[in-house]
């Protein structure tokens, strides 16, 4: 696979500022006492952001032994960073720990959901009837942690409900909070900057979730519009599966991927104070070309 030396340039910018961006991220270090919430959650998600963006790069890079790049598996992974940002800007679209506090709620409680589920599973098809189907739940063997029977779940299902109650009444939430849904989120994060005059079309998030996020989601569950981009047709009218994508993707994918990171990258070292305004300048004016 032959590239243009616009697309090598491409890859070797981006692959530039994930290394520094790998180089930085690794120097934080977080605390285990005395850390508000907004950061600890902060401090995870830069590390999915980091271990995503260089998957993406892999998967858009071609090599001589693998002549191919797969820009729809990027793009899957690029709909998860967009959600990221959209997660850390929400998270942080308030001046207390409240949004921080129904995002890390909302796993507790989809948490319940899972074991509610697992145990109404485990009750639909019970050892004595299904004695091949091995639904033991945790770390395997005999571990007094794993989960064997349905009646199991409910001492584990109380354990978070109690971690849910007592993170309402530390951060003042209603029994009732909920994490508003994916576009909530977006507008709650706009008019918090519209709030403060900083609003604009490149950092609007309902603008990139309304422009790029369904077609992103669209591959990511293979709808009919999803399996729709693998079909490849020829000019005698013949069809085929686009399994991997043409060099051309990278002009595409890059683009998208480098201004996302780099906002998330930027975001996160302001924040743990390792910020570096004469390191960074260089990807940002490389960014402000890609911008989307």
């Amino acid at each position: 696979m032959e590239l243009s030396e616009k697309q090598k340039l491409l890859l070797q910018n981006f692959k530039e500022l994930l290394i520094y961006g790998n180089q930085e991220v690794a120097k934080v270090e977080l605390k285990r006492k005395g850390i508000s919430l907004k950061k600890k959650l902060l401090f995870f998600m830069m590390g999915a952001t980091q271990s995503y963006a260089e998957s993406i790069l892999k998967l858009i890079t071609p090599s001589q032994d693998h002549p191919a790049i797969y820009d729809k598996s990027a793009l899957v992974l690029v709909r998860s960073l967009t959600e990221n940002l959209i997660n850390i800007s929400y998270i942080h679209a308030c001046n207390t720990q409240a949004n921080a506090a129904r995002y890390w709620i909302d796993f507790l409680q989809d948490t319940i959901k899972f074991a509610n589920r697992y145990k109404s599973l485990m009750i639909k098809y019970p050892k004595a009837q299904y004695p091949d189907w091995d639904l033991a739940f945790g770390y395997g063997g005999t571990d007094p942690r794993n989960i064997n029977k349905p009646e199991d779940w409910d001492k584990f299902i109380k354990k978070i409900e109690r971690q849910i109650l007592s993170g309402q009444k530390r951060y003042k939430l209603p029994p009732n909070a909920k994490l508003p849904d994916l576009k909530k989120r977006c507008i709650e994060n706009d008019d918090y900057l519209k709030a403060k005059g900083k609003l604009n079309q490149w950092n609007s998030l309902e603008r990139r979730y309304i422009t790029f996020y369904p077609y992103f989601s669209q591959i990511a569950h293979l709808t009919a519009p999803g399996l729709n981009t693998f079909i490849k047709s020829s000019a005698d009218g013949s069809i085929t599966t686009d399994i991997d994508s043409p060099p051309s993707e990278i002009e595409t994918i890059v683009p998208i991927t480098y201004p996302l990171y780099l906002s998330i990258l930027r975001f996160f070292l302001k924040r743990f104070d390792a910020y570096n305004g004469q390191e960074i300048k260089k990807y940002k004016d490389i960014s402000k070309n890609m911008g989307l």
